[in-house]
């Protein structure tokens, strides 16, 4: 297996891997990946969507939860993300955003693979929230620790954290985003929407993000907690991706993980 990273805070080539050959045991390895990198790349895989599945179920438990319908399947299964030609464009997909963040328990990570690419055009760029966070001044980041805010979408609503902690190593990431976060709590209605918009714009700095130029047999996974991403829709010829997501924990925020820490 070769790694060659691909930015300074996130996102790495992942090659002379199979996924195919991938079992449980090898839970941990991806997920130390996922946790260093937060974006890994698996190039040269011909996967049938059967086999895409078993490979997400290695990673974790899988979500039934169709994301962009907002309502469950019988049983997880590969969801299909497509742009046709005239779709709506600025929905979801292209603009800033972690998935399904409205939820108690968000999604741990999502994983896709192209099924259909247009010949120029339809990127995906990430963005690490820890180094965004982490671009703050000392004095927002405090002030950014204390605070709450709704994510919110239809009939799905939840009060997160401004900031969320990674429970395995402390470090902590903005947990705002541009699609979602609906209002800050214990603010003014003004207040609050300068705070997002001061928030969204550090996912937006390019000296945080990774952007990948999709190719056929290319598997991405990334790590939903800590990152926010972005599919570039500046093409006019279809483009179809199939889907999982893995399912995640709750989310901890500063003071929550510090009780813990004190136990």
């Amino acid at each position: 297996m070769h790694i060659e990273r691909l930015g300074p805070y996130l996102g790495v080539r992942v090659t002379g891997l199979d996924l195919r050959d991938l079992t449980i045991a090898d839970r941990p390895m991806i997920r130390d990946l996922l946790e260093e990198h937060l974006v890994l790349f698996f190039e040269g895989q011909d996967l049938s969507e059967e086999q895409f599945k078993t490979y997400g179920q290695v990673v974790g438990d899988l979500d039934n939860l169709v994301l962009l319908s907002n309502e469950k399947q019988d049983e997880p299964a590969v969801q299909i993300v497509e742009m046709k030609p005239g779709t709506v464009r600025g929905l979801y997909t292209d603009s800033w955003h972690s998935d399904a963040c409205y939820l108690e328990r968000p999604p741990y990570a999502t994983t896709i693979k192209p099924v259909h690419l247009p010949p120029i055009g339809g990127d995906t760029i990430w963005a690490s929230m820890y180094a965004a966070y982490e671009l703050m001044a000392e004095p927002l980041r405090r002030l950014a620790d204390e605070l709450q805010v709704v994510q919110a979408i239809n009939r799905f609503e939840h009060v997160h954290p401004v900031v969320r902690v990674n429970p395995r190593t402390g470090r902590r990431a903005l947990y705002v985003n541009s699609v979602f976060s609906q209002r800050i709590l214990g603010v003014s209605k003004v207040e609050s929407q300068q705070l997002i918009d001061m928030f969204c714009t550090l996912a937006t700095i390019p000296d945080v993000q990774v952007r990948y130029r999709w190719t056929p047999h290319t598997v991405a996974i990334w790590d939903n907690r800590f990152t926010q991403h972005y599919a570039v829709a500046d093409y006019t010829a279809p483009r179809k991706m199939h889907r999982l997501t893995i399912m995640g924990e709750p989310v901890l925020g500063v003071k929550d993980w510090r009780a813990e820490a004190a136990e």
